[in-house]
């Protein structure tokens, strides 16, 4: 039987049949559409002098933005406050700019790193998730998982709102130190304000003339939600959404069906309603602002109280339509 010669085999070529000119495409001409407009696909990381407000007691790791604030960027266009190096710590450059909470058109000052933000930035957005902390280089074998954020733009959302108006009539303490046409800035987040700020977003609003269905919502200095107020609406760039509605009629979802009568100690309490029927987040919310403005429940259940207070309109659920544009 013969043998197989393979290096005397001749290679066979064949030639590439070019398409036809009826399927050519224009050379330089990209798809300029990146995604939809709900949630931009625009990549941002947290400013990393951003001060801590809780930490998460699962990974131990500090939050700086809240889930559901209002938030701005920092862009190339502000200078040395976004630095895109080759260094491996530096800001990726597939990160397209720092996030920052809205300050609603209010000057606000970074304590750390010298950014200033002014009118000139408006809100991109609102943060779906807490947003963590930027610790990278910061240690040998950690870091967060998550290496970029995105916004929400157009999105019903719900927050925790609390009526200044009714807060004051009610004699709880301080939530806002003073009322003025434009409630809170930095010098008058009062007690109740500053303890909320650090974990939750919310609503605040004069109940004695806002809160219809259909008021224009802003940043207030911190990023937290505000009826939109005239130097706002001035400056044309600061509105966020709108509020559909305020909700106060608790309990629901079931809760007032449960079977057994309320019951003030907790070692009894059949599960869920351990809060008289006001939802967990809402419930934690208001503790957390009466704990902080030095309320005194003395020997009354927190859990009246705060149903009290729901029903008489100092805390409920907005339901706000969010619409960046």
């Amino acid at each position: 039987m013969a043998k197989l010669n393979f290096t005397a085999q001749t290679g066979r070529t064949r030639a590439l049949k070019r398409s036809p000119s009826k399927y050519a495409l224009s050379a330089g001409r990209p798809n300029i559409s990146q995604s939809d407009g709900i949630r931009p696909a625009f990549p941002l990381q947290p400013f990393s002098e951003l001060a801590a407000k809780f930490q998460d007691t699962n990974t131990q790791d500090w939050v700086v933005i809240p889930k559901g604030r209002a938030v701005s960027a920092i862009t190339p266009n502000d200078g040395a406050h976004f630095a895109t190096d080759d260094d491996f710590y530096g800001v990726g450059r597939g990160v397209l700019a720092l996030m920052v909470p809205s300050s609603g058109g209010y000057v606000w000052e970074a304590a750390v790193g010298g950014f200033t933000q002014s009118a000139d930035h408006a809100p991109i957005g609102v943060v779906e998730h807490d947003v963590y902390q930027d610790i990278r280089g910061d240690n040998l074998n950690y870091d967060m998982r998550n290496k970029n954020w995105g916004v929400m733009a157009r999105q019903l959302i719900k927050l925790p709102a609390v009526d200044l108006d009714e807060w004051d009539t009610q004699t709880l303490g301080e939530f806002v130190a003073a009322e003025s046409p434009l409630p809170p800035v930095a010098a008058e987040a009062g007690a109740g304000y500053v303890a909320c700020e650090k974990k939750y977003s919310f609503l605040s609003y004069n109940g004695s003339s806002e809160g219809q269905a259909g008021m224009a919502i802003s940043a207030d200095y911190y990023g937290n939600m505000q009826s939109m107020k005239a130097a706002q609406l001035a400056q044309g760039n600061q509105k966020i959404g709108y509020l559909m509605g305020i909700d106060y009629r608790f309990p629901k979802d079931l809760l007032d069906t449960v079977q057994n009568p309320y019951e003030p100690e907790g070692a009894y309490r059949v599960a869920g309603t351990g809060t008289k029927g006001v939802p967990q987040f809402l419930y934690d919310f208001a503790y957390e602002a009466l704990s902080g403005a030095s309320y005194d429940f003395g020997a009354n259940d927190p859990a009246t109280k705060i149903k009290a207070l729901c029903d008489a309109g100092v805390f409920g659920e907005a339901w706000i339509q969010i619409n960046v544009s």
